[in-house]
């Protein structure tokens, strides 16, 4: 059964609406398909605007949970990636996430062709961003998002999908 307003409207806690939320994603952007960009892309556009940004968002999630942002942009190197991401940060109204974001993104952008011929092996790419001063550029951004982001150290990201589904209920659901 797809989400409706309703149950957006009488989850009690954020917790529940989080749930929720996490729940309609799975089945519109399960696992097999994230790993597919251009299926995945072209699944989000069918999404409706609030999902399609907090599905969006989801990759930034992990990255600032396991890594940071300058790994965000290795292990998501394309322009489609960053162009989806900024705006889904947009959309749930995390905007001073979306700036720090931003920011991170013209730093390695710098790099962005470098980047693309460069080995995946992981030492290699330690030592580059070290080598090329972004990993020291981006070292304060990431401070900037972690101390944003600890506000809600159980959901970081996620928080905004919660504040955005309670504010935009109907940009959440497919038809309702």
């Amino acid at each position: 059964m797809a989400l409706s307003i309703g149950q957006i409207r009488n989850a009690a806690t954020d917790a529940d609406l989080l749930k929720l939320l996490q729940s309609e994603l799975n089945l519109l952007f399960p696992p097999e398909l994230r790993r597919d960009n251009v299926i995945f892309l072209s699944r989000l556009q069918a999404a409706p605007r609030g999902l399609r940004a907090m599905a969006a968002t989801f990759e930034l999630d992990v990255s600032l949970s396991l890594d940071d942002l300058a790994w965000h942009f290795i292990n998501h190197h394309n322009f489609d990636s960053y162009e989806i991401t900024i705006n889904g940060l947009r959309e749930i109204e995390a905007f001073e996430a979306a700036e720090i974001f931003e920011k991170a993104f013209f730093i390695v952008r710098s790099q962005w062709d470098e980047l693309e011929n460069y080995s995946l092996d992981k030492n290699s790419l330690l030592k580059w961003l070290e080598e090329t001063g972004i990993q020291t550029r981006i070292d304060t951004l990431n401070d900037e998002m972690w101390k944003l982001l600890g506000q809600w150290p159980k959901i970081g990201l996620m928080h905004y999908w919660v504040s955005y589904a309670r504010k935009y209920p109907e940009r959440c659901v497919a038809r309702d």
